[in-house]
């Protein structure tokens, strides 16, 4: 099953909303009883938004040239396939200093809506 470009975006949201819910629970600080709780949430998170940014339309992320998409496309595959060398200090600095330019853009993004978006989606054959 496909998705588009707009779920697409709308899972890039969601996940990094996820990231910020995760992050204000209780215990969840490092150092926290709920510590590894929080890095497992925030690494799938991260992958979540990695692969759905790896299917967007090259068009739509020339609107956005600011955000590195291909860092965050590597970055999922590194979490994904280097797992064993993740570092929870540089996934908490992604999450602090990344994500909030990567929600804004996104929100740019969605504040297209759907038939903008469609037009990217041509002919991509996914």
């Amino acid at each position: 099953m496909s998705r588009d470009d707009q779920e697409r975006l709308l899972d890039i949201k969601a996940a990094i909303e996820a990231i910020r819910e995760h992050r204000a629970k209780p215990g969840t600080q490092p150092g926290g009883p709920y510590e590894s709780v929080l890095h497992d949430a925030l690494l799938f998170q991260l992958i979540v938004i990695g692969e759905a940014v790896k299917s967007l339309a090259d068009e739509l992320k020339d609107r956005e040239r600011n955000i590195p998409w291909a860092q965050i496309a590597a970055q999922r595959d590194f979490i994904a396939h280097a797992y064993f060398r993740v570092s929870m200090t540089r996934i908490l600095n992604t999450v602090t200093n990344d994500l909030p330019p990567l929600e804004e853009a996104i929100d740019r993004l969605l504040v297209l809506g759907p038939s903008a978006l469609d037009d990217t989606d041509e002919g991509r054959g996914d």
